[in-house]
Formats: structure tokens, C-alpha cells, sequence
């Protein structure tokens, strides 16, 4: 018996095939019923139905159990980061099929599929070297720019909160990505939380200025230049994405009402950039 296995976790599309190998335990840990010894606790013991129990080693994923949580996938490319199973180039095209929930383009397929998807992001470039982490967040920057679906999943997770806890801790390199990234993202839409968190990034101590607060200025800039209007409905076409209003029994109150609604409707893609432009319609 070989002391090697393979273990298959995940195959993931358009992207690489994600593969982990664990190290067989001694015959003596893997004795049905036989007593597990003190050395073993970092194990991890799987029972599945009528088989033995089998003990793997921590960071190992049983590979019987079918990875279909997006912060298990994200585990997994952790995993094999940490353990350099994985170069720059894998990763960058892992996570971008991740967020768009599979296989990236930037002109057919950039739309970011699961909200989720965004923080499991920002927790895996914390064990990623600059290079890869300047060409993601470039790259997340890019597909921001061409969707407002992109703007608000993004919004909703509150990626710009994320962002400015981590810039204190970021190459300057990173850091001017992450400006332009927040630019972005606030001239969009802010909250009043990321407000104040931004303001104090720019509040020095003994006359010194904070790391990056410099940088920071020019998002003050980029916030008033919006391009839309102040509020709206965002609908994606998604289970329960609609306006749900209690039982009216009289419409209208009154003897006359007018309703007008602007409905814009962007395009999934790029592929016919002339006649996919997004549609604007008014209903009076």
C-alpha cells in the first residue's frame, strides 16, 4: 500500500482543479473501534454511514463530502495557497470564477453571483503575496466599473469597510489600488459608518499624518461625482427581489394621482456594446 493518496476537493470551471493528498494514519488509528491516541487530537475524525471512522489531518477535506458552500471553495484555495501547491496565475483565475460563479470573462461574464463570495475574497488575499493581491483587487476594480449589479452586491456586504480596515496594514502599491477601488465604490454609494471611518483615517496624532491618509484624500474627491440618481429600487432577478405592499383596499385615496417611474435596465454582457447600452424607460 502506497503511503500517499490522492484526494480530488473540487473541480471548478474554467478554473484549476483542486486537488489535496493526505498522508495514510498509522494502522493503529485506523482500527474500527480501536482507541484514538493523545498524539491524534489535532485529527479530524469523518464517520460516514457503515464505513469505518477515518481521521484526516487538519486542513484535509473528506473527499466523499461534496464542496458546494462558497466559503468552502475559498477554504480549500486557502489551503493550498498556504501549502504552495498553487502559483499567482491559478489563483487570480480561481477567485475571478468564484465571484462570478464560473468561468470569468470580462466582456460575456463578469456579474459577481453570490454577495458572500466578496468577504471570502478579502480573507483570502491575506495569504497571497502583493503581486497576486495588486492583480485581483485591479481586476474586482475593473469589473466594478462596468456593472451597477457589481456596485451593489458590493454595497450590500460593505466592501468599503472592509477595505479601510485592512489599508493601514497595505504596500503602498496595494494601497493606491485600494483608493481607487473606494473611489469608486463611494462615489456610488457610502454609508454614514464608512463616513466616519474614512474621517478618521485622515485624523493624525502628534502632527503626523496616518499611513495612507494622503491617498485617502482623493476619495473625498470621487465621492460627489455620481452618475445616477440618489435612490432606488435594485431588482436582480433574483428569488424575492421585488416591492411588497400591504393589502390597499382603496386606490387612490383621492379623486386623481400620478405615478412616475424611471426603470433602467442593464445589459448581462458586452458582447454587442452598441445595442446592449442600458435602457432607460418612463412610465408617467
Amino acid at each position: 500500500m502506497t503511503s500517499e493518496t490522492p484526494v480530488t476537493a473540487a473541480t471548478m470551471p474554467g478554473s484549476l482543479s483542486l486537488s489535496l493528498s493526505h498522508r495514510q494514519p498509522a494502522p493503529g488509528h485506523r482500527q474500527h473501534g480501536a482507541p484514538v491516541p493523545a498524539e491524534t487530537d489535532t485529527m479530524m475524525m469523518t464517520v460516514m454511514p457503515g464505513a469505518a471512522p477515518l481521521l484526516l489531518p487538519p486542513g484535509i477535506i473528506n473527499p466523499s463530502l461534496p464542496i458546494r458552500n462558497i466559503r468552502m471553495k475559498f477554504a480549500v484555495l486557502a489551503g493550498l495557497i498556504q501549502v504552495g501547491e498553487v502559483n499567482n496565475r491559478d489563483i487570480v483565475e480561481t477567485v475571478l470564477n468564484l465571484l462570478v460563479g464560473g468561468e470569468f470573462d470580462m466582456e460575456t461574464n463578469f456579474i459577481i453571483q453570490e454577495a458572500e463570495s466578496i468577504g471570502c475574497m478579502v480573507e483570502l488575499l491575506e495569504h497571497c503575496n502583493a503581486t497576486c493581491q495588486a492583480e485581483i483587487w485591479s481586476m474586482v476594480t475593473a469589473i466594478l466599473r462596468k456593472s451597477f449589479r457589481n456596485l451593489q452586491t458590493s454595497t450590500e456586504v460593505g466592501l468599503i469597510e472592509q477595505v479601510l480596515l485592512k489599508m493601514s496594514s497595505v504596500e503602498d502599491m496595494i494601497a493606491d489600488l485600494l483608493v481607487d477601488m473606494v473611489g469608486v465604490l463611494s462615489s456610488y454609494s457610502i454609508t454614514v459608518k464608512e463616513l466616519k471611518l474614512l474621517f478618521s483615517m485622515l485624523r493624525g496624532e502628534g502632527g503626523v499624518w496616518p499611513r495612507h491618509a494622503v491617498k485617502m484624500l482623493s476619495v473625498l474627491n470621487q465621492m460627489p461625482q455620481r452618475h445616477g440618481p440618489d435612490a432606488f429600487f435594485n431588482f436582480p432577478g433574483r428569488s424575492a427581489a421585488a416591492i411588497a405592499l400591504p393589502p390597499i383596499a382603496k386606490w387612490p385615496y383621492q379623486s386623481g394621482f400620478t405615478l412616475n417611474t424611471w426603470f433602467r435596465m442593464d445589459p448581462l454582457n458586452n458582447i454587442n456594446v452598441d445595442k446592449d447600452k442600458p435602457y432607460l424607460y418612463c412610465s408617467v
